[in-house]
């Protein structure tokens, strides 16, 4: 595997050669019949390259509000600038400038994303950034601009903003989230700062878990004025049940520490808090070594702040500098783009980027092959290339009929196990239920051991979990079977050959030739593998999606109530049961939570499959249009008084063609030296 930034730069080397060579394919455009979508191309390739030397991991941000995420946030991307102001009075108070606005107040009322963008040159995100917004209710993000002042900024991210600093047209608007794009930051990362687990407002919940499931790895926030109590209990609670089935690596951070340096019991404040936290988390998740990590990291990004201050004075901030500890934290984030979430962000743009020229390459290929033909060969061809369209719709209903049998079949397969499930819940919880009395502890106690138990029996070697990644496997492998059935090998023998079916970056969307179905996903296989060991299958993904923390789709209620952790604490509140009739109803929620995870679960590998279908669908169609313009360029050939055109266009495709050609086998040497799996 190639170093990372050794990696990093061969990709903006090929992207480059991309870009370059999408610009020569536009310069030829004039000789295909659609050359309209080569400026998107250009644009995608554009967007990939910021994508590549920007955001290489995603971190999300948890914590209670006021637990400081922002404000840390604005240290770690060296955003935070230290300002001591002097009153009229000689008195000197401390002020920090940061890229979101923070406070000791509840700030974030909605969820909050800083990417880095590099020197990308389509961006201007110099200074404090470039602040966009999603406003509720409206489509797409609206550009407030660059290097607003932070009053302005706080008046669209902030709960305590003053709404008449924004825009007069955005007053009366509600905010749905904000993006802000850096130029400078000190780690290529993409951070989600989401509102503190307090918050009661439901329509942001699915921005939120769409952020859980984008995030690679979370940093869980505590301040260091106060230790983790009792209400923290619910969001880490999610934050395992989402991290663990998905091999999610937590941060967890102690941040502020600077305010919490008065002495108690002989040393400082935030040594105790920090004792206290990780205390906290060995008590409650035992056996889960993995998650808790290496506990809580103290740190201030106030202390960096000033050293960086101290130092442009001309003064020693060294000490300082040690005592925030951010530098570690910022090691701790390199150490994961290192050890796989790096090299596999890189090679996702690569893949993209290959199959953007390798189809794009396809269409000068074809007509190259159609002009470089013998005169005497062309309607030979041109009737086989029209017999061949004739058969697709044909063969779309066949191939699409029989996968779909094929899908349905193996559902049922994966679904036998989950009749033993209900006995399996009860022995590993009805005696936890009946050890205690279903307090908020005895509760969250049962919500982990459930988490493990159901994570171990999905992913056992004849767990639905693990039956499903095979099935999957075959299923895949049918669709490549009946494509090559259906479309023939790919060969360059054959004229308009068929290219290799990629399931991983062939976008499934309409294209203008005919609408296509968007089955939603319940959550991308891609952002639900663990960023530290790269797995490949369905089990770690499946287990994923059946977590509480990625329910947010229109099936979740029905989820929710029966696999996810079920929330019986404040429904016991409302009744005067007895606390035997309590644990009975508790230990008769499993039964009904094995019914409901069949249901749940047919629905998420439905989706799985059924996206598989629609992206072979998408192959199919795509390989029918190339017939089409080959065989109406076949017919145009046929026509021609003479051969000169031909002549004139292999002349101006040859070399592009070659370059294409180039690209395409540089970027998949790119690809395989950095596998990691």
């Amino acid at each position: 595997m190639m170093p990372l930034e050794e990696a990093r730069n061969a990709l903006k080397y090929q992207l480059g050669r991309c870009d370059r060579w999408l610009h020569e394919v536009d310069g030829v455009s004039d000789l295909f019949p659609e050359a309209a979508g080569v400026q998107s191309d250009i644009e995608r390739i554009q967007a990939l390259s910021t994508r590549a030397l920007s955001s290489m991991l995603k971190v999300a941000l948890l914590g209670r509000q006021s637990s400081g995420k922002s404000f840390l946030i604005s240290g770690l991307q060296g955003g935070l600038k230290y300002l001591p102001i002097i009153d009229e009075e000689g008195e000197q108070s401390d002020e920090y400038l940061g890229i979101l606005p923070s406070s000791a107040s509840p700030t974030t009322p909605c969820p909050s994303t800083v990417i880095p963008v590099g020197d990308d040159p389509t961006v201007d995100a110099s200074g404090r950034g470039l602040l966009r917004v999603k406003f509720k209710g409206i489509a797409g993000w609206v550009k407030i601009g660059t290097n607003r002042h932070r009053a302005e900024v706080a008046a669209y991210a902030a709960a305590d903003g003053n709404i008449t600093d924004r825009r007069p047209e955005h007053v009366n608007h509600s905010v749905e989230r904000i993006e802000l794009l850096i130029s400078e930051a000190r780690l290529p990362i993409k951070l989600f700062d989401l509102p503190g687990s307090e918050s009661e407002d439901e329509e942001r919940d699915e921005i939120m878990y769409e952020a859980w499931k984008e995030a690679d790895c979370f940093i869980y926030v505590s301040q260091a004025t106060e230790a983790l109590t009792v209400n923290e209990l619910g969001l880490i609670r999610d934050l395992y049940a989402h991290a663990v089935p998905a091999k999610k690596r937590v941060l967890w951070v102690l941040s502020g520490i600077d305010r919490a340096r008065q002495r108690e019991h002989g040393q400082f404040a935030w040594k105790n808090v920090l004792a206290t936290n990780n205390q906290y988390l060995h008590d409650r998740y035992p056996r889960s070594e993995a998650f808790i990590g290496e506990g809580f990291l103290p740190v201030s990004a106030a202390f960096e702040a000033q050293a960086e201050f101290e130092e442009k004075e001309g003064r020693d901030g060294s000490a300082l500098r040690r005592r925030s500890h951010m530098g570690e934290l910022r090691d701790r984030l390199q150490a994961l783009l290192e050890s796989g979430a790096g090299h596999k962000h890189l090679r996702q743009v690569g893949e993209e980027a290959g199959w953007l020229v390798r189809r794009r390459r396809r269409i000068i290929a074809d007509m190259l092959d159609a002009h470089r033909m013998t005169v005497d060969k062309l309607e030979a061809q041109r009737d086989d290339l029209h017999d061949r369209l004739e058969e697709m719709d044909d063969s779309l209903a066949r191939m699409r009929a029989e996968l779909n049998d094929d899908l349905d079949r193996r559902i049922r397969t994966t679904q036998r196990p989950f009749s033993g499930l209900a006995d399996e819940l009860h022995r590993g919880l009805d005696e936890l239920i009946d050890g205690g009395n279903l307090s908020a502890e005895h509760v969250n106690e049962i919500d982990v051991r459930y988490v493990q138990l159901f994570n171990e029996w999905m992913t056992a070697a004849d767990g639905p979990g693990t039956l499903w990644e095979h099935e999957r496997e075959e299923l895949d492998a049918g669709a490549r079977l009946i494509l090559r059935s259906e479309l023939g090998m790919d060969t360059d023998s054959q004229l308009v050959a068929p290219e290799p079916l990629d399931l991983d970056v062939i976008p499934v969307q309409t294209d203008g030739g005919r609408p296509f179905r968007a089955y939603d996903m319940v959550q991308s296989a891609a952002n639900a593998l663990g960023v530290a060991s790269p797995l490949a299958g369905g089990a770690v993904w499946l287990t994923t999606s059946l977590s509480l923390a990625t329910i947010a789709m229109p099936i979740g209620a029905a989820i929710l109530a029966a696999i996810g952790i079920a929330r019986i604490t404040d429904v016991l509140k409302d009744r005067e049961s007895k606390i035997q009739q309590a644990r009975q109803e508790r230990k008769a929620m499993l039964d009904e939570q094995a019914k409901q995870a069949r249901l749940g679960f047919e629905v998420m590998v439905r989706s799985q499959g059924r996206h598989l279908i629609d992206t072979a669908e998408e192959h199919h169609h795509r390989h029918r249009s190339r017939l089409r313009s080959t065989l109406d360029e076949m017919v145009h050939r046929i026509n021609a008084e003479d051969t000169a055109r031909s002549r004139a266009i292999v002349d101006r495709l040859e070399p592009v063609d070659e370059e294409g050609r180039g690209i395409v086998a540089e970027i998949q040497d790119f690809i395989d030296l950095n596998r990691t799996d």
